[in-house]
């Protein structure tokens, strides 16, 4: 996704998404980018954001580390 947009997708992200949230909400904030269960995939290798905390059966994520990781993972 290295497109020239990139950095305004990233930007109107962190002004959209709330300081915590789950799977399903990153999924809805990114259009069909990534599913919920996408993520927990990606989660489940060991490769996805850092900052998580599960409450329940829910993964929680902290919306600048979840950026952080979502622009290092474009830029693979």
């Amino acid at each position: 996704m290295a497109l020239g947009n990139s950095e305004c997708l990233f930007s109107k992200l962190r002004q959209s998404l709330p300081p915590i949230f789950s799977r399903e909400e990153a999924a809805k904030h990114l259009g069909g980018i990534f599913r919920a269960s996408t993520l927990r995939n990606i989660d489940m290798r060991g490769e996805g954001p850092k900052l998580k905390v599960r409450i329940g059966k829910k993964i929680a994520y902290e919306r600048d580390d979840f950026i952080d990781w979502l622009q290092r993972y474009n830029e693979k």
